[in-house]
């Protein structure tokens, strides 16, 4: 009978299409397709023992820290690589582990389907960008994708800071300084402080949880460097709020002036299922301030939402607008699209009148 390392090899190797595998003991081994979680047919159910000794050849002290928590970890395959994580669930009776599968290599802006745009973006030598998303829409893929392109077209340094290590960057124009929490830095912001002092010219924040490293990540955008982060919010202008969220109310408006100056752009991301049922096609809302054209207007959330929706400066794309073209290009279905904007009442409503 074949190994879970053996299963999960034969399963990357299938013709199914999938993001994602859920592992639990005792039960059937699940797979992430754009239709949702589909069993995998594997008629092995793993065991606790057959997942631990997986675990184990991971990480041998896994077994005593999972009971602090859930432990992140990479896998190298020649093929791809992929993203661990176990836990414990249903009060410590079952071992679980959620495996999320990355590319040896970034796929280009254009397979990601992010606007040509994008690239203006990345011109810039200094200030922020933020992609911004629900968990799993992808923010990871169209970060290393950009980082990808500036690896292509600049000689630079390149800071990442990630939990864990997810796309691998080999050097080519750029070279690279790719750190890992809880192995290299203890959090993301003492990996922000850090590459402060190590001569960055861009620093790629795998995650902004906090005020701290918020704070952090603005001050880098000023003082010279590109960054490239990423936090969960569900729109471009709800991402602008949600950054300023972490501050207290008195200190929004100074942020919100040092964002004038230096938010580059914005890039909330949406997957929707393909009609042709082989993975998701990506809707955006995207902000485009690489001329600082909408500085101004970064402090009145329906002005700012209105000029994208418009396409005032012809070059930021709101989400109704991004999912329309996919529509009617025949890409994704109506309905599956109106399923996905749901959370969004105004884009919602404009998918269900097309």
């Amino acid at each position: 009978m074949a190994n879970l390392s053996e299963i999960i090899l034969n399963l990357i190797g299938s013709d199914v299409s999938f993001s994602d595998i859920l592992i639990e003991s005792e039960a059937p081994i699940m797979l992430k397709t754009s239709r949702g979680w589909v069993d995998s047919g594997e008629l092995s159910f793993p065991s606790w023992v057959e997942i631990s000794e997986f675990l184990d050849g991971i990480d041998p002290g896994w077994n005593k820290d999972i009971e602090a928590g859930a432990i992140n970890k990479p896998l190298n395959l020649h093929s791809c690589r992929l993203r661990i994580n176990a836990y414990l669930a249903f009060g410590g009776k079952t071992l679980m582990a959620s495996i999320r599968l990355i590319p040896n290599k970034p796929p280009a802006l254009v397979d990601v389907g992010l606007p040509a745009a994008t690239r203006l973006l990345m011109e810039n030598s200094s200030g922020l960008i933020l992609i911004s998303g629900p968990t799993g829409s992808g923010k990871t893929t169209s970060m290393a994708s950009m980082v990808d392109v500036i690896n292509d077209s600049r000689n630079a340094h390149v800071i990442t800071i990630e939990d864990p290590i997810e796309f691998i960057f080999g050097r080519r124009k750029s070279i690279f300084s790719q750190r890992e929490i809880g192995v290299d830095c203890p959090t993301f912001l003492d990996g922000v402080k850090d590459a402060m002092r190590q001569r960055p010219d861009v620093i790629v924040i795998g995650e902004i949880r906090d005020r701290d490293t918020a704070e952090q990540a603005i001050i880098a955008g000023e003082s010279g460097h590109l960054v490239i982060g990423t936090l969960h919010a569900s729109s471009a202008v709800g991402t602008l709020s949600k950054l300023l969220g972490f501050f207290p109310s008195q200190e929004r408006e100074a942020r919100l002036q040092s964002l004038g100056g230096s938010l580059v752009g914005i890039v909330n991301q949406t997957l929707i299922p393909k009609k042709n049922g082989e993975g998701y096609a990506l809707a955006v809302d995207f902000l485009a301030n690489h001329k600082r054209q909408h500085s101004r207007a970064l402090g009145d959330a329906d002005k700012l939402q209105a000029s994208m929706d418009r396409n005032e400066d012809g070059v930021s794309v709101g989400l109704s607008a991004s999912v329309s073209k996919l529509i009617q290009a025949g890409t994704v279905d109506k309905a599956e699209a109106a399923k996905a904007v749901a959370g969004n009442a105004a884009v919602y409503d404009k998918i269900r009148n097309l």
